[in-house]
């Protein structure tokens, strides 16, 4: 199975999985991204999700997979705050601020460079949530950065108590 099938199947996962509508899709040349690091990127404002092509087509499916789902978190929180339904007012709130104020990756692939990205709430959720359904869909683990792991594994039990229904691939 290729690489857009996987995003195909992933996007649809999420969908049925939160319940709501698949943002447009795009997959672009690395070079008209931010940097060239990212994998993937959610647009808020044009509730898109791009990933890079070049990452794409190298990549393992797993790999693919998993990006997929942490956008298609970032567009879940995205609807939340379009919509202001599904989480608390605070929630919404406060992931609003972040997507106003988003502090998007250094490109430089690492902890320290990006501890203001990877310390967003916007991200802890993205990251909770994909790596609980690679979990949960896979039987695998996804690498958690060190700065950020408890918040992720407390973001991750939540997701756990509220019991989000498993989909059969």
């Amino acid at each position: 199975m290729n690489n857009e099938k996987i995003i195909d199947i992933g996007t649809q996962i999420v969908s049925k999985i939160l319940d709501f509508p698949i943002p447009e899709l795009y997959i672009i040349e690395q070079s008209k991204l931010p940097n060239k690091e990212i994998t993937g990127i959610y647009s808020f404002g044009e509730n898109e999700i791009i990933f890079n092509e070049e990452w794409v087509n190298r990549s393992q499916w797993i790999e693919v997979i998993i990006t997929v789902f942490h956008e298609m978190r970032h567009a879940y929180q995205g609807y939340c705050i379009r919509t202001k339904t599904r989480e608390s007012a605070e929630t919404i709130k406060a992931w609003e601020s972040e997507i106003n104020c988003y502090i998007m990756p250094s490109g430089k692939n690492n902890g320290i460079d990006d501890q203001s990205y990877l310390t967003q709430e916007i991200e802890i959720d993205a990251i909770a949530f994909a790596h609980w359904i690679v979990k949960k869909e896979f039987d695998l683990k996804t690498v958690i950065p060190d700065l950020i792991k408890k918040k992720v594994n407390e973001k991750i039990k939540t997701f756990e108590i509220i019991g989000i229904t498993q989909i059969n691939l």
